[in-house]
């Protein structure tokens, strides 16, 4: 997955996801959130058929460690979603 920094401020961040569809940016979005600290984020494609999906993200704190923060979040989401489906 490649990943362009649109935009690297203390509180302000906005990645495009180069090669990836939305779901992941959702994902990141949705875990953000939930964080006191977010004051907005939201994903946005250019154009529906052929843009690129980026995250923006507005805070009071470091947006760049609050979205590296809530991807260890979703990380740890899915290894308890793994550990709870059957084997076979």
């Amino acid at each position: 997955m490649k990943l362009k920094i649109i935009e690297d401020e203390p509180k302000s961040l906005i990645i495009e996801f180069e090669d990836a569809e939305r779901s992941i940016a959702e994902l990141i979005r949705e875990k953000l959130q939930e964080k006191p600290d977010v004051e907005f984020a939201a994903v946005t494609k250019t154009h529906f058929e052929v843009g690129k999906p980026r995250l923006i993200v507005k805070s009071t704190k470091n947006s760049k460690k609050l979205v590296l923060d809530a991807i260890e979040e979703i990380k740890e989401d899915l290894k308890e979603f793994k550990a709870q489906l059957p084997k076979k």
